[in-house]
């Protein structure tokens, strides 16, 4: 057991426990400044009281301290005393004001080859720095994503306005038949007017009459070829000059509505022969196809020898039009995916005296046509803007250019519907005939072509 400032401590081998008398030094500070702090709070008090010196040991005299400097000095008892605090496990009491809801520290370890940090803690700093790091990229990438949609929104304006102001429109003239009963508001009926003609104002005979209807409910389009050689009436159009109407001198082929009433009278004479709504239409001179066909780079046709020597007599009408030398472009063998260009498509759209005469020529249209839309389908951004200013560029229709400014929207959705393809009439659907004048018509069974395109486009 070994003696310290005169109390005893045990060893750690046991011993005889510390003589309680002797309070420690600190606990002895403690009561003493209590006592002094309790003699200020008293009004009766006047006299100032002298600073305790704590590190000079010079606490006043104490009952207990007889040896240590100083007088004694009564203590008050006329004010209860203060509890003291619990002491620790060691018997010393910690120095300062009681702290609310304390919590036990953890740990930390102090990196002292670091220098000094003020205000927030490295840890919280870095924290927060990252935080607005990952918060700052976010607001970045959706501005420029707003910047961009922005750009193309106004890009994509500018160029659908380019594409409108390079189409003619026309007034609709007068109309004496609109009352065909198979029509839909899903459904747009757009009659395709292809003529061998330079000028829509000549009123040449048309060559290919297709009926283009856009379903956008059932998202497909159908494609519809009117042979030219139908035997049909021309509504309102007095043909013989015999004062009536609608008599079977009024009777003559479809191509010629064209040439005696223009687009108007050509879509009264579909309306009120095969009952079928049509209220617009696009004209377009077949050599306008050419450069239509050339703006995608040509595309790849199916056709057999023959198909191919019979494409030299339009190609050569063509080559003078186009002012190339005689020869330009035959083909004398056929095969499967040749690639064609605008001058050879056209002479295999327009080819008649091979195959099935007018019937094949249809199919061939039809076919020429469906390939400029898959061509144009595959095309990159520059090669579908030339294909556009060059369809809109030879073309005529009176079509509003609200009307146009829509369609043209809707051409991306409109190339990604399914493509029918149907011919008027059907193999079964006529008889070969003659006409008033003795030329060589189709008889069509009109009953059963109506009923054939109910189905096929509005079922």
């Amino acid at each position: 057991m070994t003696e310290n400032n005169g109390r005893r401590t045990p060893d750690s081998s046991g011993g005889a426990a510390p003589d309680k008398s002797i309070k420690d030094t600190y606990e002895l500070a403690y009561e003493e400044q209590l006592r002094k702090f309790t003699e200020l709070d008293s009004p009766e008090s006047t006299q100032p009281v002298p600073v305790v010196n704590v590190m000079g040991r010079n606490y006043g005299e104490h009952p207990n301290l007889a040896n240590r400097s100083g007088q004694d000095e009564p203590r008050r008892t006329d004010r209860p005393r203060r509890k003291r605090p619990p002491q620790s496990g060691t018997g010393r009491r910690k120095s300062g004001k009681k702290k609310k809801n304390t919590r036990s520290r953890q740990d930390v370890h102090i990196d002292r080859s670091q220098p000094l940090q003020f205000g927030m803690s490295s840890s919280r700093k870095k924290g927060g720095e990252a935080a607005v790091k990952k918060k700052s990229p976010v607001k970045r990438v959706l501005l420029i994503l707003l910047i961009i949609i922005l750009v193309l929104i106004v890009f994509l304006q500018v160029m659908i306005f380019r594409y409108m102001f390079k189409v003619t429109y026309r007034e609709t003239g007068e109309r004496n038949f609109t009352t065909a009963s198979l029509r839909s508001d899903d459904i747009m009926n757009i009659l395709l007017i292809g003529s061998d003609t330079r000028d829509s104002s000549e009123r040449g005979r048309t060559d290919s009459l297709i009926l283009l209807s856009i379903d956008g409910k059932r998202g497909r389009t159908t494609m519809t070829s009117f042979m030219r050689d139908c035997y049909v009436t021309l509504p309102g159009y007095d043909l013989d000059g015999d004062g009536s109407y609608y008599g079977e001198g009024d009777k003559t082929k479809l191509n010629a509505a064209y040439v005696y009433g223009g687009a108007e009278l050509l879509m009264d004479t579909i309306e009120y022969n095969f009952d079928v709504a049509v209220d617009k239409y696009v004209y377009i001179d077949f050599f306008a196809f050419i450069d239509i066909i050339d703006a995608v780079g040509g595309m790849e046709l199916d056709f057999t020898d023959e198909e191919a020597v019979g494409m030299q007599d339009p190609m050569r009408e063509q080559n003078r039009y186009l002012g190339n030398e005689y020869g330009t472009d035959y083909l004398t063998k056929g095969g499967k995916n040749v690639h064609v260009n605008g001058n050879q498509a056209l002479g295999y759209a327009r080819l008649r005296y091979v195959g099935n005469a007018d019937f094949q020529r249809t199919e061939r249209q039809r076919t020429v046509l469906n390939k400029l839309i898959q061509t144009a389908k595959g095309s990159g951004p520059l090669t579908l803007d030339k294909f556009a200013s060059a369809v809109c560029s030879h073309i005529e229709t009176n079509l509003s250019r609200w009307e146009v400014y829509k369609l043209i929207y809707r051409v991306p959705f409109i190339l990604k519907y399914e493509t029918k393809q149907l011919r008027i009439p059907g193999d079964d659907e006529f008889s070969y005939g003659t006409g008033w004048d003795g030329s060589s018509v189709l008889a069509v069974n009109l009953p059963s072509v109506i009923e054939t395109i109910n189905r096929e486009i509005y079922e």
